[in-house]
């Protein structure tokens, strides 16, 4: 047939039309578009080849249904089916039977939770209970329009016989307009319609080709999965948020870039043949953790990411550029939004992001495969679902729970211990850990909880007995001893050095979080004068005991155990600093201020600094915290030696010049440029801190690093 020049049959059709290039299975994966010009192509693609992996195209897929997919279900069945179809597509807040489903997996969406006269509703959260009350009109109007089906007037309802009388002052007429203006009212999208309507979870998650650091380029899967084992045998038994068998490679990158990330990053940073890489990823971090805060994004993943990265990351190059008190604030504010406090998942917040959905797919028809492609019984899926939610569910109480003790520490470490909320997940914490699906660190992230819950009422007592304390000068460090006990007999039953090899980093990091709060507890009372209480010299004496035996056990055990101690917590290294400076600052005023008598202490201290040092320059390509606070306890240790030898306690000025008149030149300019620390001078990271040792170093050196790290008022314990 001539193709007629008037319709469209005169344009002349390719007999074979051009086929798109197949996308490889990497691309599929990731939903994004494989960049392929033309097919077929024998190269990998774009997005492969950067990221230096094998491209695979999978076999074309048959067209059409798939044999036995229309006519399979009949009669009875049919009509089953039918049903439970309908019930998935019920309103959220509508509450539905838990009927069995044959061969699919159970939804465990927020939607199939019910929210109307259930008693999780949050009666007491006013916005959340707005909120639940407005699904229902949502799930209606998105269903099909309101419309106005009421013909009846306002007068005519309030006529009826039934009507119950409330009492009120006003007029009938305005009741009657308002019950006219009801029947006539149809909802317009808007604004105030779509305010409380629940948001889709992905619009919260940090997630995308732009975010991913394997999508980028900085970092392979390949490289990630010989990281993550790394993470959860170094840093995980030390910060305890994570759970190995859920946060795989796959799932957190799918979760949050943020965690993603700063998993790698830190883990990086400890290989002394991935610097390149931990300077990247770093990099990628600090620019992630910007952007969801600029961004406002929110998930538990994210809290995570924060959380470890705050703990455990390179701090900034100075004070100035700092953020972890920002950060702080941000993660524990979003991880209380998110109801990650709450025990069960009531509706009693707007926002919840995590997915509940098992790591498993559907197979062919409607079967169910597990991960390794073995076909799963409608029983066998259901115990997965259950496992995975009640480790999901664990997961968000875990998170709080450290989020949770990173906060109270920082507002103890700012002189106020405020108790913990007498929730029922705080109320059972004891009996928290011991589950089927406890994580071996749940243990310790309990005994925190329970150890600062002790500090807590028992510093209030002491504010009470301190009024009319007991004869015994020592009468101080006796309670506390005799308060913590108990805990160190349930908790610390046998001497760190005889746990399990797999336990002994987790043993000892909770061994270092006792002897600090002990420290803590103690050192309150040195705020008192010694005016108002004549026992002073007494907890001077305890308090400058425990500071030396802090300082003595961390060289012992770094010494002993190295390596695997240097990825302890910022917070860790910042106690041990502080017990170095309160034990010089106690030192004169128990034992005099006699040249010499300090001798064996600064033999210590400059021990401990030498330590620190070490334990935050190890890999040499890493700088930690440790390493920072190491270099000026050394700087102070210097000073102080320098004092003991011109035979007075002078300015520092005095001092460096009897060792080097340039350092004296340098220092009368406001500078220590001529000091010589080991690198002290040429590595930026001091700045700002060393000009901060002009002269009291009781009172400066360290003080601005811990104002950051804990708070403004963080001197004034002393």
């Amino acid at each position: 047939m001539t193709p007629s020049s008037s319709g469209p049959a005169a344009l002349p059709s390719p007999a074979h039309p051009p086929v798109a290039p197949s996308a490889c299975e990497a691309c599929r994966r990731l939903k994004m578009r494989c960049t392929r010009e033309t097919a077929p192509v024998s190269g990998p693609c774009d997005r492969c080849a950067r990221n230096h992996r094998s491209c695979v195209i999978p076999p074309a897929r048959p067209l059409g249904r798939r044999p036995g997919a229309v006519g399979r279900f009949q009669g009875i069945e049919k009509a089953y089916r039918k049903i439970q179809a309908e019930m998935r597509k019920r309103p959220a807040a509508a509450s539905r039977p838990q009927a069995p489903t044959i061969n699919h997996p159970p939804s465990t969406s927020l939607a199939d939770e019910p929210a109307v006269g259930q008693p999780s509703q949050p009666i007491s959260n006013p916005l959340a209970l707005l909120a639940d009350a407005s699904e229902v009109f949502h799930a209606s109007t998105s269903s099909q329009p309101q419309e106005s089906t009421y013909d009846a007037k306002g007068s005519d309802l309030l006529s009826r016989s039934g009507c119950v009388s409330l009492g009120l002052q006003l007029s009938r007429e305005t009741l009657e307009t308002g019950l006219d203006a009801l029947m006539a009212w149809s909802p317009r999208l808007g604004k105030s319609l779509d305010y409380f309507r629940q948001p889709d979870p992905a619009m919260f998650r940090d997630v995308g080709p732009d975010l991913d650091p394997v999508d980028l380029g900085l970092v392979t899967m390949e490289e990630a999965h010989l990281l993550f084992p790394r993470y959860f045998a170094r840093l995980h038994p030390v910060n305890g948020i994570l759970d190995p068998r859920l946060h795989t490679p796959e799932y957190v990158r799918s979760q949050s870039a943020l965690l993603f990330t700063w998993i790698l990053a830190l883990t990086a940073q400890f290989d002394s043949t991935q610097a390149s890489l931990a300077t990247r990823l770093r990099l990628h971090g600090e620019k992630l953790s910007r952007h969801v805060h600029t961004c406002g994004l929110k998930s538990v993943e994210i809290v995570q990411g924060y959380y470890i990265s705050l703990l455990s990351a390179t701090p900034a190059k100075s004070l100035a550029e700092e953020r972890t008190g920002l950060y702080t604030m941000y993660a524990f504010g979003m991880a209380a939004e998110l109801g990650l406090d709450q025990q069960s998942r009531s509706r009693g917040n707007v926002c919840i992001m995590d997915s509940e959905e098992p790591p498993i797919h559907a197979g062919a028809g409607s079967q169910t495969l597990d991960q390794g492609g073995h076909l799963l019984r409608s029983a066998e899926w259901e115990d997965i679902s259950i496992t995975y939610r009640q480790r999901c569910s664990r997961n968000r109480e875990r998170t709080w729970f450290r989020i949770l003790l990173w906060e109270r520490a920082n507002s103890a470490a700012r002189g106020h211990i405020n108790p913990f909320p007498n929730t029922k997940l705080i109320a059972g914490i004891e009996t928290w850990w011991p589950h089927p699906l406890a994580d071996a660190t749940d243990k310790h992230t309990c005994a925190f909880i329970v150890l600062r819950r002790h500090l807590a009422s028992l510093h209030a007592e002491l504010q009470t007995r301190a009024i009319a304390p007991p004869d015994d000068p020592h009468w101080m460090r006796k309670m506390v001893d005799e308060r913590l006990a108990e805990w160190c007999d349930v908790w610390l039953p046998v001497p760190y050095q005889a746990a399990e090899p797999s336990e002994q980093l987790a043993t000892i990091f909770l061994y270092y979080v006792y002897l600090h709060n002990r420290l803590w507890i103690l050192s309150f009372a040195l705020q008192a004068s010694e005016s108002d209480n004549g026992q002073m010299e007494a907890i001077r004496q305890d308090c400058l005991q425990a500071a030396v035996h802090i300082c003595e056990v961390t060289v012992r055990d770094l010494q002993m155990v190295g390596e695997p101690l240097y990825c302890m917590l910022a917070p860790t290294w910042a106690m041990i600093s502080y017990a170095a400076v309160l034990a010089l600052e106690l030192f004169p005023q128990v034992h005099g201020a006699q040249p010499g008598k300090d001798a064996e202490l600064l033999a210590l201290l400059s021990q401990l600094a030498l330590q620190l040092v070490r334990a935050g320059t190890t890999p040499s390509h890493r700088f930690g915290l440790a390493a920072l606070l190491g270099e000026h306890l050394m700087g102070i240790l210097r000073t102080q030696a320098a004092s003991v030898r011109g035979g007075q306690r002078g300015r520092m000025e005095d001092s460096l010049a009897r060792l080097n008149p340039e350092i004296s030149a340098a220092t009368s300019e406001g500078t220590m440029t001529a000091y010589k620390v080991p690198d002290l001078v040429h590595n930026p990271w001091y700045t700002d801190a060393t000009t901060a040792m002009a002269y009291d170093w009781t009172g400066d050196t360290f003080t601005d690093l811990f104002r950051e790290l804990f708070g403004p008022g963080y001197a004034d314990s002393f």
